[in-house]
């Protein structure tokens, strides 16, 4: 159907906490030295069912501190609500709009060769904007295991991508805990995820570990305030970002009242819910770049009004 993992993936394959070998035993992944179990689940696909490894960590809640706890509850919120915006608003004008805009990006700034890991590349999308030929080895990972789910239910997804309906390397994992050996990719896409993530500093970390020396790293991020901070900024934006902040604040404070309530309410009535962990600023993104060894070889800012993401492609170096 829509998902795979090939041959050459499993070989590339480990336990994503301990890093050592796999072995798989009845339909999951089994690590004999920390005893970790990677599951696979049956994904409902027009009748039939997809299956998609599970390689997150799912630690018991009494073992997981305020911090993980408030990063999973905004994540799950994302995710239960993935389906209502992107099933139900399937909408062939706005995706052809994005494939047109990401297309000339991808075209003149960036030549995307050899193996790829798309972290947090859902179903794969990338694929899009890659030639076959170019790139022997893809792999998607999302922490979002259902987002291959009832693709049928996404026809203008689908014609404006026409690539998804081709099967897609996919496993569910996070950035902070890769399943993959060391040296394994040639390239590591990060697009529009480094504000969703947990631990950022781990997660770059780990994108290093997985790519071969001189391997490419791609990230696109939103920045606050654009690459000025004192920069004048869209107020939309800016207000979005702002309330989200205060509502990471009350979660922190362990403040679940009705305030909280009454905020995360008249968030989703303005549409101004988000689930946004950091907010950062080109300062931050770049110095965690180059305390990570990763050499910046081009800097590509969107024009207006996405004038605030940036897009940065870098270089392993040792």
């Amino acid at each position: 159907m829509y998902v795979k993992l090939d041959a050459e993936i499993i070989k590339t394959l480990c336990c994503p906490l301990c890093k050592e070998p796999l072995k798989i035993q009845d339909k999951e992944f089994i690590c004999k030295v920390c005893a970790s179990k990677y599951p696979s689940q049956d994904i409902p696909q027009r009748g039939l069912k997809d299956k998609v490894f599970d390689f997150r960590i799912h630690r018991p809640d009494y073992c997981m501190n305020r911090g993980l706890k408030n990063w999973l509850a905004v994540q799950n919120d994302y995710m239960n609500g993935y389906f209502e915006r992107y099933t139900k608003k399937d909408d062939f004008l706005v995706f052809s709009n994005e494939v047109e805009s990401l297309k000339e990006i991808y075209a003149k700034e960036f030549n995307i060769k050899g193996k790829v890991l798309d972290i947090g590349g859902g179903e794969g999308k990338l694929r899009q904007f890659i030639k076959r030929d170019n790139v022997p080895l893809y792999i998607s990972v999302d922490p979002l295991i259902n987002g291959f789910e009832n693709f049928e239910l996404r026809p203008n997804l689908l014609k404006a991508y026409p690539r998804l309906l081709e099967p897609c390397n996919f496993l569910a994992c996070c950035a902070e805990n890769l399943p993959f050996v060391k040296n394994t990719f040639d390239v590591v896409h990060i697009k529009s995820a480094m504000d969703h993530f947990s631990d950022p500093y781990l997660a770059i970390k780990e994108a290093y570990r997985v790519l071969k020396t001189g391997g490419i790293l791609i990230i696109s991020s939103t920045v606050f305030g654009g690459k000025s901070f004192s920069r004048a900024e869209n107020r939309d934006t800016f207000l979005r970002r702002l309330v989200s902040d205060v509502v990471y604040k009350f979660r922190i404070g362990g403040f679940k009242n009705l305030i909280e309530a009454a905020i995360n309410k008249a968030l989703k009535k303005k549409g101004w819910a988000t689930s946004h962990i950091f907010h950062w600023k080109y300062d931050d993104l770049i110095d965690l770049l180059h305390k990570n060894k990763f050499r910046i070889i081009k800097e590509h800012w969107q024009t207006f009004p996405l004038d605030m993401i940036v897009w940065l492609e870098t270089k392993k170096i040792i």
